[in-house]
């Protein structure tokens, strides 16, 4: 989780986790109330004592807590509760009824070993109906001497240590166990969650993993009836010492009916996705699912939070959301260390909450992708992480996000951090000393409201769960049996926090809690995955207690069904597969099902509409983008603009009535099309100067054919470089190009884009060229252009007599022509730029603007949204899944201005948090590059205490270029009429990453044409992390309203980042990707 300097040692990572809550006075309007122990008589209390021998500083985990785990141990219906402590006591208490408990922990014969304990958790580990008790410890570290324990239940809630006698007892650093019948046989299995600690052979190559380790790594223990066997080698279970497992959860993500496996991993090792091959063994596929992962993963959940039938992940991090404390401690890597991990095999990492969102299975696949939408959802930030729960806390039908947060002293503390890395401090201060300058670390936890759209509602405070305090293990069971989950934790150095949920008394929000039971010796169907459908709408569970961080859940599912008063269908997927149904349940019971031998039902896949033709096809192209780091040269830009190619544009060049293709970048291909859908390719110029980012068809002599106009572009060059002068290709009718070098203007220009247009009606078309920046100054705006045609094929630049203002436009990224009613119009968008129309009248271009349009604006395209029949614009934007977000009263802004006078713009980001405006980058990332602050802020804090204006005061920012934006949503411009139009959020899946580029057609073949997109952008700094949630989005009209068609249902499926898209006469799509193959889909 972080980093840690110990006395005599170099910079180390370390890692550290706690949660929080202090029992205070709640609001009874709330919907949670806090139980006072005065009446739960639960007066359980992980209390620490640090010494100079055991404390942060020696052990990295010190602060990780314990766990809870509710569930009926006793057999009277009431959920008990079983807390672990890492000094003291471990605790049993039973439930009394009416929130009130007993311990019984030395009656019930719960031994106290001294060990460290960490997680706990409850299952019928030996069949026999009753729920046994498994704690995990720590051993062989330095004074900890623990070893895991197993407690069977005799079934009246007493019980006997027999960790032993089932092969259990495993002594190492272990975090958490879950228990699951992987192979199916009826017996629960068990997966042995272990952590690490530092050691300089854990900071290599990611081959390391598979070298397994005594203490360290995780182990896959089959039960094989009597006794527990260590499968993990043949399974295909990792085990090294890299892996610092902190969080485990056990479901069926590939929704094939086997149980797979997520593990949160520490620090720079991966975490893993396992996949049930069904036969034994598991396939880690973590790389392949998944675009990026938290760094410092801890505890973790999976859940189905839009209710479409697939099973989403969440994991935690550490990432503050006050602003002060997050630029007061360690972030991202830094873009070189970030590098040189990926180099050494490990997957994309940032130090951030994240909400992974099954996209499903599409045909031809195996297992399912994710989409990462932790941003868009609203959770990516709540501080020092380590208890995820999901569930419906208020009935209303979608699940709930509860967050247990806090860490005692921050270790990860940059001011602290340069404090104990001072070689006096190293020789003289003792280990308590170095602890005690620790900044505090206690801070509230966090509920979410799920508001069925993807996003969610912080409601802490209007839940009554903002408590301050470390609260570690969290775990949810309805404690009063009242048809709501209520909440318990288990808090650092404080009493443990009970708290009531009060939805049951809220009008129309009913519930169905269900049980299960198997025979054989699965008695309580962990596995089981239960369906139910509620007006017409599904919601899914699964059946397993350990869940978030070191804990277990009561296990029974819980389901909020809102307004309604029943439940249409209940289908049960019991853990052999077989399926079980139920009809017209009432709701607000709890039920318990028997297991019923129904024969498996088959249910057919959706056939998607449309499939990959690619191979079929002879469209072989692969585009290489070269390797050149933005960054190297302009340390503060947000993002690279070097990776916007490939060009792509379609017609057809040899008169045969079939379309070609042109794709290309810095080698450019033609692929002529043959015969319906068979393409064959030929180099169209080998070698051109530049890298082509657009091109463009059209009849540039007027002698009937299509020649083609290339933009140079990829942000590499100044200067009057060659590489920056676009190309123009003309056509010999039969489909030969060569090139005609004196036909355009000598314009050195970084391009974007082309657009070919009769401005002046004279019959030959002319042309817009775009301009996207100038290299080494980002946010200053390069000229765009307006080419006149005089007929013949010579182009000259008019733009300052026809159009002034395109000499001053912006960071001009796309534009497009669109014929309206009363006039043709130039739409024009870019980055920081509104969305800019230029009217043509009379050989004029008259410029007006969307009000508040300002974007990082990537595409626009034409189409009839609303189906009024006049044309619309589709606009593709930054997206709404990241950390900037952007508002007319809170936009993120630029100002760009050689602030130290070295001849070298520098570009600051600004943006709003908490309703203050900030720097976007730390105190390291500035003074990198502004020496001048370096006198200014020699301590992190006092920086991150600073508003914008007291780091850039109204005199440094005289003079310097100013851009804002006010939206980053991806939007469609209805017209209004009289050339007006207004903007409106396309739907939320088409906000998941930047869209670069729009087509219509239609799949379904229903006469209406789908509008799809393309996107992604993974040339992002470290802090925003790349966007990569986009599998290409298709939206389809049912009646008035747009929404996004499944990707299982639609077929379309595209992985990378997304440049361009094209539409064929026979309604096959083509997508030109950067740094990967065109493709191209069809019926």
């Amino acid at each position: 989780m972080m980093f840690l300097l110990k006395k005599g040692q170099p910079w180390v990572y370390g890692c550290l986790c706690c949660l929080l809550i202090a029992c205070q006075k709640t609001d009874t309007k709330t919907l949670f109330t806090s139980i006072p122990v005065s009446q739960s008589k639960v007066d359980f209390s992980n209390v620490l004592t640090e010494t100079e021998d055991l404390n942060i500083i020696e052990y990295l985990y010190y602060y990780n807590g314990g766990g809870v785990a509710a569930g009926d141990v006793n057999g009277d219906g009431l959920p008990d509760l079983f807390f672990t402590a890492n000094q003291g006591a471990n605790k049993l208490y039973v439930n009394q009824g009416g929130l009130r408990f007993k311990d019984v922990t030395a009656a019930a014969g719960i031994q106290q070993n001294g060990g460290w304990s960490t997680g706990v958790t409850m299952a019928d580990v030996n069949g026999d109906g009753a729920l046994d008790i498994y704690v995990c410890q720590v051993g062989q570290y330095k004074t900890l001497r623990g070893k895991n324990q197993l407690y069977i239940n005799d079934g009246k809630g007493n019980f006997s240590e027999q960790a032993a006698k089932y092969g259990l007892d495993f002594v190492g650093f272990s975090t958490q166990a879950a228990f699951f019948d992987y192979d199916r046989d009826g017996n629960l299995d068990c997966y042995l969650l272990n952590h690490s600690i530092h050691d300089a052979e854990n900071y290599s190559r990611a081959d390391i993993r598979n070298t397994r380790d005594a203490l360290s790594g995780d182990r896959l223990l089959r039960n094989n009836g009597d006794i527990f066997e260590d499968v993990s080698v043949a399974a295909g279970i990792y085990g090294s010492k890299i892996g610092f497992g902190l969080g485990i959860a056990i479901g069926d993500l590939n929704n094939d009916g086997w149980p797979d496996i997520y593990v949160s991993n520490d620090f720079h090792e991966n975490d893993y996705l396992y996949y049930n091959r069904g036969d034994g063994t598991f396939v880690e596929s973590i790389t392949t699912s998944m675009g990026h992962t938290s760094t410092f993963s801890m505890g973790n959940d999976l859940a189905d939070i839009n209710n479409d039938g697939w099973l989403d992940v969440v994991t935690m991090d550490m990432k503050p959301n006050d602003e002060v404390v997050n630029k007061s401690s360690v972030g991202a890597d830094p873009y070189n260390i970030y590098q040189t991990k990926l180099s050494y095999g490990y997957h994309y990492q940032y130090p951030r909450n994240m909400l992974q969102l099954n996209r499903g299975v599409v045909s031809g696949q195996t297992n399912p992708s994710f989409s990462e939408i932790g941003h868009l959802a609203g959770i990516n930030a709540s501080d020092w992480s380590w208890a995820p729960l999901l569930s419906d806390f208020d009935n209303d039908g979608w699940k709930d996000l509860f967050i247990g947060n806090g860490i005692w002293r921050r270790p990860n503390d940059l001011d602290y951090l340069k404090f104990i890395s001072n070689s006096t401090v190293q020789r003289s201060a003792s280990n308590q000393v170095l602890t005690e300058k620790m900044p505090l670390g206690k801070v509230a936890n966090f509920a979410y409201r799920n508001r069925g759209d993807l996003t969610f509602e912080d409601v802490s405070a209007a839940w009554g769960l903002n408590f301050e305090g470390c609260s570690n293990g969290a775990a949810y069971a309805d404690l009063d049996r009242d048809g709501d989950l209520d909440l318990i934790l288990n808090n650092l150095n404080e009493p443990a926090s009970i708290f009531e949920n009060q939805a049951q008394t809220k009008p129309n929000q009913h519930w169905l809690q269900i049980t299960l039971s198997t025979p054989g010796k699965n008695t309580l169907a962990f596995g089981a995955r239960v369906r139910i459908v509620v007006d017409g709408r599904e919601q899914i569970q699964e059946l397993y207690s350990t869940r978030g961080f070191q804990s277990a859940v009561e296990p029974l599912l819980h389901f909020g069904l809102g307004t309604s008063k029943k439940v249409e269908l209940l289908e049960i997927r019991w853990p052999d597969g077989k399926i079980q149904q139920l009809k017209n349940l009432p709701a607000n019971q709890r039920l318990t099902i028997n297991y019923q031998d129904i024969t498996p039902s088959e249910k057919p896949l959706p056939q998607a509409l449309i499939a990959d033709h690619t191979d079929q096809s002879g469209l072989n192209f692969i585009h290489r983008e070269n390797e050149h780091i933005d960054f190297d040269h302009e340390q503060l830009m947000p993002h690279m603009l070097s990776t916007q190619g490939p060009a792509l544009a379609v017609g057809d060049v040899d008169g045969n009535g079939l379309e070609d293709v042109l794709i290309g970048g810095r080698q450019v291909f033609l692929y002529r099309q043959l015969a319906k859908g068979k393409f064959t390719g030929q180099d169209l110029l080998l070698d051109p100067q530049g890298e082509m980012v657009d091109a463009a068809f059209f009849d540039a002599d007027l002698d009937g054919d299509l020649d083609v106009y290339l933009v140079t572009g990829g942000h590499e060059y100044t200067g009057k470089n060659p590489a920056l002068l676009d190309v123009l290709l003309i056509n010999d009718g039969k489909g030969k190009f060569t090139q005609n070098s004196r036909a355009l203007p000598q314009d050195y220009a970084d391009g974007s884009c082309v657009v070919p247009l009769d401005f002046n009606q004279d019959g030959a078309l002319d042309l817009f060229v775009g301009s996207r920046s100038i290299f080494s100054s980002y946010g200053l705006i390069p000229p765009s252009y307006l080419y006149q045609n005089d007929g013949k094929g010579h182009f000259t630049e008019v733009s300052a007599q026809v159009a002034p203002e395109l000499q001053k436009l912006g960071m001009v990224s796309a534009a497009c022509t669109i014929q309206q009613a009363e006039d043709l119009q130039l739409v024009v968008v870019g980055e920081w730029m509104p969305v800019s129309i230029f009217t043509i009248q009379k050989g004029k271009l008259n410029l007006s603007q969307i009000p508040n349009s300002e974007g990082w604006w990537n595409t626009v395209a034409i189409a009839d949204y609303d189906q009024d029949g006049k044309p619309d614009l589709l606009l593709g934007n930054l997206g709404l899944n990241s950390e900037l977000k952007a508002s007319p009263e809170q936009p993120v802004e630029l100002f760009v201005k050689d602030f130290d006078q070295n001849y070298q713009t520098d570009p600051i980001l600004a943006y709003f948090k908490q309703g203050r405006r900030y720097t976007y980058m730390n105190k390291d990332e500035l003074t990198s590059q502004l020496t001048i602050l370096k006198k200014q802020f020699l301590e992190y804090r006092p920086f991150a205490e600073c508003g914008f204006e007291q780091v850039f005061s109204a005199e440094m920012l005289k003079g310097a270029v100013q851009h804002r934006a006010i939206t980053f949503a991806s939007s469609w411009g209805k017209y209004l009429g009289n050339g007006q139009y207004a903007l409106t959020a396309l739907p939320m899946e088409a906000q998941f990453a930047p869209i670069f580029n729009f087509t219509q057609a239609d799949l379904d073949g229903d006469g209406q044409k789908e509008i799809l997109s393309v996107g992604n952008w993974h040339g992002i700094r470290p802090s925003l992390g790349r966007y990569d949630a986009d599998y290409g989005c298709v939206l389809t009209r049912k009646g008035k309203k747009w929404t996004a068609m499944n990707p299982a249902q639609s077929g379309f499926w595209v992985n990378g980042q997304g440049r361009k898209l094209a539409t064929l006469a026979d309604g096959s799509v083509l997508v030109a990707r950067n740094n990967l193959g065109l493709m191209i889909w069809g019926k």
